[in-house]
């Protein structure tokens, strides 16, 4: 018997490791696919990087030389930069003028009244078009 138990103990050993062993790999066979899917993502986006950059560059290049082709076309206009205060006359005008007749088209001003409830009726008017 003791030869028997100790057979069956070897049996169950070596079961249990090849149990083992396939369970790891599907493991480590499905680690190692997304590294290699992982390092497939990281050398597209250093080959977009790269002609991000080279885009840029020439970008730059292009405005450089639109902005030398320019300088020598037209000269350089002084602006003048008037930021005087309005006078008085000139703020009461603007203060006074009468706003556009569109301003608030939908707006409606309702009279006052206490509501029954202690809320307020509010109303929706339809929009214009």
């Amino acid at each position: 018997m003791d030869l028997v138990a100790i057979g069956m103990a070897v049996m169950a050993l070596l079961l249990g490791g090849a149990g083992a062993s396939w369970w790891w790999s599907s493991k480590l066979k499905k680690s190692a696919e997304r590294i290699a899917k992982l390092d497939h993502a990281a050398q597209f986006a250093e080959q977009q990087n790269t002609q991000v950059r080279k885009q840029v560059e020439l970008l730059q290049r292009e405005v450089t030389d639109l902005r030398v082709q320019l300088s020598r076309t037209k000269p350089r206009q002084e602006v003048s930069t008037n930021d005087a205060a309005p006078t008085r006359q000139e703020a009461e005008d603007m203060l006074l003028r009468q706003p556009s007749p569109e301003a608030f088209p939908a707006t409606q001003i309702l009279p006052r009244q206490s509501p029954s409830d202690g809320f307020p009726t509010t109303q929706v008017l339809p929009r214009k078009r």
